[in-house]
């Protein structure tokens, strides 16, 4: 997959992650659907935007990915200005949000084409940067029903003002994003050899979660 394609634009990408309060999930929904990711695409270097999710009830959890031109697009005057101005809507809903994480990675390798409704994100402290090597993404493609596969590594950056800085934000580590049409093959693959690709990996991680919106 050429870098640039229509699937993942950028060459960097920002993952935020949190729970809601399941008292204002309908309220979530409508306000992070219809105004927020909406919003976000409207900053310069804000190429694209997918919305995940997983789990149920009190334990559902929601994955936001954002494709960006250039880690330099967190830091334009007008993303600053935005977080620092949220909307009525928005000071309404940051309160009901919790478990936030935020990283922002550099794409270290990605193949294949397209995405599917499962998305693995396996992360993975150690060897970071050549943990996955292309050959081994573009081998994963066909397998599994995945079609695509992206890999990563954080990036220095700035806390978001209104939430506490990531846990453990400063320490460097690695993510592989996969793309499937089945998850329970998926889920198998997590579990059988794709720990082999990861040579050594210290504080491995993998969650599955299902494509509700893609921007």
């Amino acid at each position: 997959m050429p870098s640039g394609s229509p699937d993942w634009p950028g060459p960097i990408f920002l993952a935020i992650g949190n729970s809601v309060d399941p008292v204002m999930r309908a309220d979530y929904e409508a306000w992070h659907g219809g105004e927020h990711v909406p919003e976000r695409l409207t900053m310069p270097g804000f190429l694209a935007a997918k919305r995940y999710a997983r789990g149920r009830g009190a334990a559902a959890r929601y994955l936001t990915l954002y494709d960006l031109d250039a880690a330099e697009a967190l830091e334009t005057p007008e993303y600053l200005h935005l977080l620092a101005n949220p909307t009525p809507e928005t000071c309404r809903m940051r309160p009901a949000m919790g478990a936030f994480s935020r990283f922002v990675y550099r794409e270290t390798g990605r193949a294949g084409r397209g995405f599917g409704r499962y998305l693995a994100v396996v992360t993975w402290q150690g060897r970071v940067e050549d943990a996955v090597p292309p050959p081994a993404l573009a081998d994963l493609i066909g397998r599994s029903g995945v079609l695509s596969a992206r890999a990563g590594v954080t990036l220095a950056a700035r806390p978001h003002p209104a939430f506490p800085a990531t846990q453990d934000a400063s320490a460097r580590h690695g993510v592989a994003l996969i793309s499937s049409t089945d998850r329970k093959a998926l889920v198998a693959l997590l579990r059988g050899d794709l720990a082999s690709r990861i040579p050594g990996p210290d504080g491995l991680t993998a969650f599955v979660y299902e494509l509700f919106a893609a921007y």
